[in-house]
């Protein structure tokens, strides 16, 4: 049942130019892509190096892509600066309100003349000419020259505004014949610093703020009067001025200035931009910019990127003044659905039911669905000049746009996923669960289910349905419905997006890519996008391919596979999903707002790609001039370098590639967004950093210029130190072969005078054995035999004699030997004092006592070392003494792992036994000296440390009682 429900769907929203905001070129806010530092600019200006500087309330700035750097000058006495002017030279000039004129060399800010007298406190125009800077005040126009800054009036009278295009000069000024008034001013021209009148401006009224603006072939003069501004034009061909009718959107408002571009008037003012075209003396509205933005200057830059400085609100930059965006009023509608009507006419359907009628780019009817619907797709069917209205529920609509009728579809065309005309009779329709014909669909309800499966997108060629369900793409004949499969290599092809092309279908598959059905073939076209791009949408107008991918806009033209490609460098700051095509305009949508773009040549740019240098260079993290030829130390070898190429945000347009000769052979990329490259602990050689920098839509390279550099090799590779090392191993060698030499000759009179020692010990050891075996002991010991022998003491004697026996054989045995071990020496002297108890008829007390801690079979002393000093206590100072003979012999460990011996005898004392010598005593101690001969031979000649020390012990009242001898020793 058909419900007309005109009443309650149809209505015209009054006023709604209001539901839109004007529109304007989609731009980028620098103060949100970058650290802009201020919001009050005055003027803009592009260097030759492709700098942007920015003259603000703050200071003179100076962009490079990346960063802004701040000029100023230690005598600056304001910061705000204005009149941004570039000279033969290329250097920056600019004046302060104090009037101090500066210039920019070698990236310094410098004070060229402060004119403060002359100017007195009016910014005052200035021009640049060959050899002087031209200074209009309110005194006269003044030359200071360029060499030795000597001024030289020029002309009298009050200049109030002046502008230049080359040799030709306008200013408005007011003679000093004249009593100087508001009311009286001249325009004059100057060329060759001839002043020519173009108009005697008079005025009932004061005239206000008059400003001219120079141009290649015109001028411009603005002023107000009675608070309403006032245009004059000067054509240089007429060499006339003429008057022109303020257009009334130029009426009340300031105008900061005028710029010529693509021959059109730009009016700067506080309502935002006005173009205007001007045509027989008259200025045609052509359309209006930022029209609430304070907009001071426009500067395009060398690729064709429009900037847009404020008064009070930073700067903006349009990428392409072509691509327009349009915002919807309502915050709470968001676009669903969209399709292209007759001509430039399209259509939205919004979240909540609305369908927004677009015509001009302008909004000339609204229709309100009942209640909050999603509409989910349009689709117009021009022969019927219908729309068909899908809403994401179980409803839809249909509109006759010829009266704007709705009509009630219930559920026939809801969640609708894609619409096709088949014939005149004939729609296709496409859904999450199935694909339908429906025949006269506007008059009857006849269907045709062809296939039971979600559908994703359809499109109609030459009697051919083409339909991609969820589970690959068929083809249907028209007439009979018949299907069949289109496969990719025998298996299913996943296709997201249609499109035909003269009498092509192209494919924007899931998997695959890009292909073309032609001729019932697949042909892949996957190296007409770059790798890895995924299709969002893909739609033709007969001659070109218009492709949305996440990463761009695309234009394809199959004829001659040409592509061409916008991305957010163009003014495309949103990814594009979903777009439509109307006859001279793209509109890609978005959910609160929408693209237009123009589908002719003026969508894209030609970009250039900026000289590239190296800004820094740093050694060992250290900054250094930026020279092209380095000679380093070895220990130099951590190097950086920093580059950039100027332009609008070219820290992510412009991509690098460097090579480091002879190590590269090949050109390595440096990751975009990237602007140094480091190389680490380079070896010693000689280098070449090359780069070069390329905008990434750019075909233009441009090349740094190439830095080599040397790394010496460290002092150890070089020759001459091979040659002092060589030196030195060879001065090595003779040394050590001469200390061979020495050391063998020192071993063999070491040899020598061992030998010779040994020799001299061995005498001393026969000297000891003499003393030993002195006639008296010997005499003694047979007495004592033959004493046991007569008293027929039997077994004394023999006891006695093998005691003896074994002593002598000791004494023979050891006095071979240079040392022998403390156990040795003891066991010797034990036995003889066994022996001369005897003799003393047992009034011999003896005690041999040794430290535990003694290893006395590890212990080496020189051989029989002790007995002669316990042969002198018996002979000297027992031998004397009638009664309690005692002699003591102990052996010990003291500090520094030493042997201390000690003999000590209770006996009559050294003294006493010299005075009982005999005079005619045969026996001599000679066995005394020879030890006292062996110590010094240890001492000086082996290095042992024996010492010996002798002490006459004495009682309590100073009388002799007895010896003590103290023999110290290392222990070996």
């Amino acid at each position: 049942m058909q419900l007309i429900i005109r009443y309650i769907l149809l209505f015209s929203l009054l006023g709604f130019g209001n539901a839109i905001d004007a529109q304007n070129p989609v731009v980028q806010d620098m103060s949100k892509i970058s650290n802009l530092p201020d919001v009050e600019f005055y003027d803009i200006l592009e260097d030759n190096d492709h700098y942007i500087w920015l003259a603000a309330d703050k200071g003179l700035y100076r962009y490079n892509g990346k960063i802004y750097q701040k000029f100023t000058n230690p005598n600056q006495r304001v910061n705000s600066l204005f009149q941004l002017k570039l000279d033969e030279k290329g250097r920056l000039w600019c004046i302060n309100l104090y009037g101090q004129l500066f210039y920019v060399e070698n990236d310094r800010l410098n004070l060229f003349y402060d004119a403060n007298e002359l100017v007195k406190g009016q910014l005052s125009p200035f021009e640049i000419t060959r050899t002087s800077i031209r200074l209009f005040t309110v005194d006269g126009i003044y030359d200071i020259n360029l060499k030795d800054k000597k001024t030289t009036r020029l002309f009298d009278g009050m200049s109030v505004s002046e502008s230049s295009f080359k040799d030709l000069s306008y200013v408005i000024k007011m003679d000093s014949d004249d009593k100087p008034s508001k009311e009286k001013q001249n325009w004059y021209q100057i060329r060759d610093d001839k002043l020519k009148l173009l108009i005697e401006l008079t005025s009932k009224n004061r005239m206000q703020s008059p400003k001219v603006y120079a141009f290649k072939n015109s001028a411009l003069l603005n002023f107000k009067e009675q608070g309403k501004n006032q245009l004059y034009y000067y054509r240089t061909q007429a060499d006339r001025v003429f008057k022109l009718k303020t257009p009334k959107s130029l009426e009340d408002v300031t105008i900061y200035n005028i710029i010529l571009l693509n021959n059109h008037y730009w009016f700067l003012t506080t309502s935002g931009v006005f173009i205007f075209q001007l045509k027989k003396n008259q200025l045609n509205f052509k359309e209006q910019l930022f029209s609430s933005e304070s907009v001071t200057d426009v500067l395009v830059d060398f690729n064709k990127n429009y900037w847009f400085t404020t008064l009070d609100n930073g700067v903006f930059v349009s990428s392409n003044l072509n691509i327009r965006r349009l915002n919807l009023e309502n915050t709470k509608d968001k676009v669903t659905a969209a399709c292209a009507l007759n001509k430039n006419k399209f259509l939205l359907g919004t979240n909540n039911g609305k369908l927004l009628f677009y015509s001009n780019n302008k909004v000339f009817k609204t229709l309100k669905l009942p209640g909050s619907k999603i509409i989910g797709n349009l689709f117009f069917d021009a022969l019927h000049n219908r729309v068909v209205v899908s809403i994401n529920a179980s409803e839809s609509y249909s509109v006759d746009l010829t009266t704007f009728n709705v009509k009630d579809e219930k559920n026939k065309y809801s969640v609708a996923k894609t619409f096709s005309k088949v014939n005149n009779k004939n729609l296709f329709y496409g859904s999450y669960k199935e694909a339908i014909i429906y025949n006269q669909p506007y008059t009857s309800d006849s269907t045709q289910i062809i296939r039971e499966s979600r559908v994703k997108t359809s499109e109609v060629l030459n009697n051919k349905l083409f339909v991609s369900f969820i589970d690959g793409l068929y083809q249907f004949d028209v007439n009979s419905f018949d299907s069949k499969e289109i496969k990719l290599e025998n298996e299913s092809i996943l296709v997201n997006s249609i499109a035909k092309n003269n009498n092509e279908i192209w494919l924007a598959t899931q998997h695959n890519g890009l292909y073309c059905f032609k001729d019932n073939q697949l042909i892949s076209k996957q190296d007409v996008l770059p790798k890895q791009v995924q299709i969002n949408t893909l739609k033709s107008d007969g001659e070109f391919l218009w492709i949305s991918t996440d990463e761009g806009f695309y234009r394809f033209q199959p004829k001659i596979n040409q592509i061409k490609s916008l991305n957010t460098q163009d003014g495309l700051t949103l990814s594009v999903d979903k777009f439509i095509i109307l006859q001279d305009y793209l509109v890609a949508t978005f959910p609160n707002s929408f693209y237009l773009m123009p589908k002719d040549e003026t969508l894209f740019k030609a970009f250039k790609t900026s000289k590239v240098w190296i800004e820094s260079v740093k050694i060992n993290d250290e900054d250094t001039v930026v020279n092209t030829d380095y000679n380093l130390p070895y220990n130099f070898n951590n190097l950086r370098f920093d580059f950039n190429s100027n332009g609008f945000q070219s820290n992510k347009h412009v991509g690098y590639k460097y090579r480091i000769k002879p190590i590269d052979t090949t050109w390595r990329d440096v990751p975009l967004n990237t602007h140094f490259v480091v190389f680490n602990s380079l070896s010693s050689g000689k280098y070449t950093f090359e780069l070069q920098g390329q905008n990434i839509s750019s075909k233009d390279i441009q090349f740094a210029s190439p830095i080599t550099f040397t790394i010496n090799k460290p002092f150890w590779e070089t020759y001459w130190f091979y040659a002092f090392v060589l030196l030195v191993v060879v001065g090595f060698i003779w040394l050590y072969f001469r200390w061979r030499l020495r050391q063998k000759e020192a071993q063999r009179i070491a040899e020598i005078d061992k030998i010779l020692i040994d020799k001299k010990i061995t005498n001393l050891r026969l000297e000891n054995l003499r003393s030993q075996m002195n006639p008296h002991f010997i005499f003694n010991a047979l007495n004592s035999i033959q004493d046991y022998i007569i008293s027929n003491e039997k077994e004394l004697a023999s006891s006695y004699l093998v005691k003896f026996s074994r002593l002598i054989r000791m004494y023979l045995e050891y006095s071979q030997q240079n040392e022998i071990t403390l156990e040795e020496e003891l066991k010797a002297l034990k036995l003889y004092l066994e022996l001369e108890k005897v003799r003393f008829e047992d009034e011999l007390k003896y005690e041999i006592t040794i430290d535990n801690l003694l290893k006395t079979n590890k212990i080496k002393v020189p051989s029989l070392f002790i007995q002669p000093y316990v042969e002198n206590a018996l002979k000297h100072g027992l031998l004397h003494k009638p009664t309690d003979r005692k002699l003591t012999v102990e052996a010990k460990i003291i500090q520094q792992n030493k042997l201390q011996i000690t003999v000590e005898d209770n006996g009559i004392g050294r003294a006493q036994s010299e005075k009982l010598k005999r005079p005619n005593q045969q026996h001599k101690p000679f066995a005394t000296k020879a030890n006292e001969e062996r110590v010094h031979l240890y001492k000086n000649k082996l290095k042992r440390d024996i010492t010996i020390a002798i002490e006459d012990l004495q009682d309590e009242n100073q009388i002799p009682s007895g010896t003590k001898v103290v023999i110290t020793m290392p222990i070996e």
